[in-house]
């Protein structure tokens, strides 16, 4: 599995950072139509309609802003997860239990690979907390339940 293991975290890890920069350019693609419907209603309106629709550009905006700079720093700690070997769960662990297979990186949710779903979750995820520091065979407690490392990798 070793071999494996790491090739899959690298595949993890390009398809992850491709979906983050693909985010990121629509974001910025968005950004730019606001600017631009900003700029058209400059040029057509007047009143309360236009101070209507600033407005709600602004609010628009502001939210773009702030996903776009979330996105960025996803990214960002993305590309500082290690991609090695482990035997404990860490940050870079892959683990398998028996509802599938989590990568400790970020919180990204579900990337499928090669028909396998894996939970991409950050290492202050509730249960990686619980599960942290184990080795594959060992087992945490979470919500009350036990949870087995089936696999750590």
């Amino acid at each position: 599995m070793k071999t494996s293991s790491q090739n899959i975290k690298q595949a993890l890890l390009k398809k992850s950072q491709q979906l983050l920069k693909d985010q990121i350019t629509d974001i910025e693609r968005q950004l730019s139509e606001l600017q631009q419907s900003s700029e058209a209603e400059e040029k057509s309106s007047a009143g309360d309609k236009y101070e209507t629709h600033q407005e709600m550009l602004n609010q628009n905006r502001s939210m773009l802003q702030k996903q776009l700079s979330t996105t960025k720093v996803m990214l960002n700690q993305l590309n500082a997860v290690p991609v090695k070997e482990q035997e404990t769960i860490e940050e870079g662990a892959l683990i398998k239990v028996a509802m599938g297979w989590i990568w400790v990186s970020i919180p990204m949710g579900k990337v499928s690979l090669d028909g396998t779903d894996y939970q991409l979750v950050s290492k202050e995820s509730p249960l990686v907390s619980a599960l942290w520091g184990l080795k594959a065979g060992e087992k945490g407690e979470f919500r009350n339940n036990k949870i087995e490392a089936i696999e750590v990798a």
